[in-house]
């Protein structure tokens, strides 16, 4: 057997080869201008750990898995196209007003106690973005109005001139009868065939979720095609470059549902969370192989802490309703709790509370934690950990980065130690207990409220920072294996 297998972090982008008998394991820092350079890198990486040319490799292996943070990444930093969106007339305001309670989805426990004080998020699609079209079906599938197409040329010929990049058709009772959005679909491309716009992309929302729900279905179809340009030009740049060096077979993208697929029957909204999805998948097969029937599985990486659970009792959790960023949507899921905690979270001293906090602000891998010496000024997990002894500055990542402690020490006393008093050490093992405690508190919480006892528990571990804490936080809500 001969694989590759890589994830695409925040942080470091982590390969895994499998050559046969024998295994390898690649990192690299994760390149966000460009993906495919970080992948190679951590290709080489492992390939060179076993004496391999790349190109031998991708010559003769079976299959490249691939599962990625791109799409999370492209909705934190809004990094996505300008989106028009087509919907029945009279439901323009559906998605503006987000079932008038949407302002609370994807917020955080404490910001949820306050809700008079959350924001609502910036639209991705704005209102001006939005044109509604006289067609209508009714619940039971039977059309009301036929779709008029000269209505619906005005709408698109409204929405180019404002600038649009990509089309969402989201109707009213679609997935019952989805005819008026495969019409809708044929207008835009007689109007605009790929010669006058480019590949644009046309996304319609009974495709993406065929499920019941106006606002979750339009916002999953909204998502997708927001996602697109990015996913798009990401993967493919990436394919381009494993074609030059001999890789002839498809590669395959992890979905967040728990699968694989090739790139061409991989909708973009599928590929957000992928990689801690693919890692609550290896926890399962590893409940399995050591007969360890239930296992929490804690993923902690550099900008996040994921938890999944495996039970004996042969549940699987999936969410079918997930919140991405701030938006419901009807793709299901496979179920993980997120938490802002990673090896680049960042502390800070709440002079409110008075009180050391760590997270949920990243510093990512560039610039990263003060000690990588890119330009971070602020202190992180892995400062603490390096100033605390658990990290070795001269053999970070099997000796590819060479860590500063000076500029780890120099980031604390600034941030923490002039404020608190504590000394260095002091200062660092309060960030670090932080960062276990709020791991700790989160992990109990998943547990207990799927009803339960985490001591019934086993603790599996990974991600770049997992083996590091998880004495830390298992012991807290007492896990003892």
């Amino acid at each position: 057997m001969k694989r590759v297998s890589v994830d695409i972090g925040g942080t470091f982008t982590d390969c895994f080869l499998v050559w046969n008998e024998r295994r390898a394991e690649g990192k690299a820092l994760t390149t966000h201008h460009n993906l495919a350079s970080g992948f190679m890198a951590a290709l080489e990486d492992a390939c060179g750990q076993l004496g391999l040319e790349v190109e031998q490799v991708l010559s003769e292996v079976d299959a490249v898995r691939y599962a990625t943070t791109l799409g999370t990444n492209a909705l934190i930093e809004r990094k996505g196209p300008r989106v028009g969106l087509l919907t029945t007339s009279g439901f323009e305001f559906s998605v503006p007003l987000m079932r008038a309670r949407g302002y609370g989805d994807g917020l955080s426990d404490a910001q949820q106690q306050d809700l008079p004080a959350a924001t609502r998020p910036v639209p991705i699609v704005p209102r001006a973005m939005i044109e509604g079209i006289d067609e209508r079906i009714d619940f039971r599938g039977d059309v009301v109005f036929t779709v008029d197409p000269e209505n619906v040329r005005t709408a698109v010929r409204r929405l180019v001139d404002r600038g649009a990049q990509a089309f969402v058709v989201a109707l009213v009772n679609s997935v019952v009868n989805p005819a008026h959005e495969k019409q809708v679909e044929r207008i835009i491309l007689e109007e605009y065939p790929s010669h006058l716009l480019g590949a644009i992309p046309i996304v319609l929302s009974h495709r993406v979720a065929g499920r019941k729900g106006e606002y979750a279905r339009t916002m999953s179809a909204i998502l997708d095609a927001y996602l697109h340009d990015q996913m798009y030009h990401g993967l493919a740049s990436l394919e381009r470059v494993l074609r030059r060096h001999g890789y002839r077979r498809p590669m395959l993208v992890v979905h967040n549902s728990g699968g694989m697929a090739q790139m061409s029957s991989t909708h973009s909204l599928q590929t957000v969370h992928s990689g801690p999805v693919a890692g609550l998948e290896a926890t399962q097969s590893l409940s399995v192989q050591f007969n360890e029937p239930n296992l929490i599985a804690t993923d902690m990486g550099g900008t996040s802490f994921d938890i999944g659970l495996v039970t004996g009792d042969g549940v699987k959790f999936y969410d079918f309703n997930p919140v991405i960023d701030r938006w419901l949507v009807s793709t299901p899921m496979s179920y993980l709790h997120t938490l802002g905690a990673g090896g680049g979270s960042i502390a800070r001293f709440d002079r409110l509370w008075n009180a050391v906090e760590v997270g949920p602000e990243s510093a990512g891998s560039d610039p990263g934690p003060a000690c990588y010496g890119r330009g971070g000024r602020f202190p992180t997990t892995t400062d603490a950990n390096l100033i605390l002894g658990y990290l070795d500055e001269n053999n970070y990542a099997g000796g590819r980065i060479k860590l500063n402690r000076r500029r780890a020490e120099r980031a604390i006393r600034e941030h923490i130690c002039e404020p608190t008093g504590l000394d260095l050490e002091g200062a660092a093992l309060a960030m670090r207990r932080k960062v276990d405690a709020n791991m700790a508190d989160a992990i109990f919480k998943e547990v207990a409220v799927k009803g339960y006892d985490p001591r019934q528990f086993t603790l599996l571990s990974y991600g770049g920072g997992g083996p590091l804490h998880a004495c830390g936080y298992a012991g807290k809500i007492g896990i003892s294996r």
